[in-house]
């Protein structure tokens, strides 16, 4: 004889079907996980990404979202965080060795495929309605700036060797940053090619050679 099934239990049945398709829960999820979920949906959805959605791809409950960051808001900024710049491996060039221009061909592909990282979340983060830049560069040292400085040291070194002219380098540095953020601005909103970028760059630093030449 088949007994009735109440509703009640069809119902958590049901229930526990739907739960199989999201990730098991996870009791010791750390907030860096969290943090990596959330910013990969927040990338794909904006602000208006719930947390809800947040939880069935972690694995966790809503609860322990708001218990670990307070917030929507403050998860938001705790997820948006810009990723450092290895700046060692960028400039992974030695001054006085290969052609300048070789050089800082090399270090420009390095710089833009950072910027190619950064651009999504940054856009992502100034589109925050309580995005601050004052507050924000508070707590936080702007990668262009890391960048900038490190660049400068690097022809400063080279015209220290008298491979280029001394008097032209913070120029040379400011633009040629510039326009590499430049490149990497225009492939996120779709109006220049990742393909077209190399040459884009040759381009760039042959025409800051003749500022550069000794």
């Amino acid at each position: 004889m088949n007994a009735r099934v109440p509703n009640i239990v069809r119902s958590h049945t049901s229930d526990l079907k739907l739960d199989a398709n999201l990730m098991p829960r996870n009791k010791t999820i750390t907030d860096e996980e969290i943090l990596a979920v959330a910013r990969s949906l927040f990338l794909k959805e904006g602000v208006k990404a719930s947390t809800r959605t947040l939880a069935k791809m972690a694995g966790i409950s809503e609860a322990v979202i708001f218990q670990r960051f307070g917030t929507k808001e403050d998860l938001f900024f705790a997820a948006m965080v810009l990723p450092e710049a290895q700046l060692e491996s960028i400039f992974n060039v030695e001054p006085g060795k290969k052609q300048v221009s070789a050089n800082l061909k090399s270090i420009s592909l390095q710089i833009v495929s950072y910027f190619r990282e950064v651009m999504p979340i940054f856009l992502s983060l100034i589109s925050h309605p309580s995005f601050d830049m004052q507050t924000f560069l508070q707590h936080h040292t702007m990668p262009a700036i890391q960048l900038s400085n490190k660049l400068t040291e690097y022809l400063n070194s080279e015209a220290d060797l008298g491979r280029i002219h001394k008097d032209n380098v913070a120029a040379a540095a400011s633009i040629l940053l510039s326009h590499l953020h430049n490149l990497a601005l225009s492939e996120s909103i779709g109006s220049h090619k990742p393909i077209d970028t190399e040459c884009a760059i040759s381009d760039a630093i042959k025409a800051l050679w003749k500022g550069l030449a000794p």
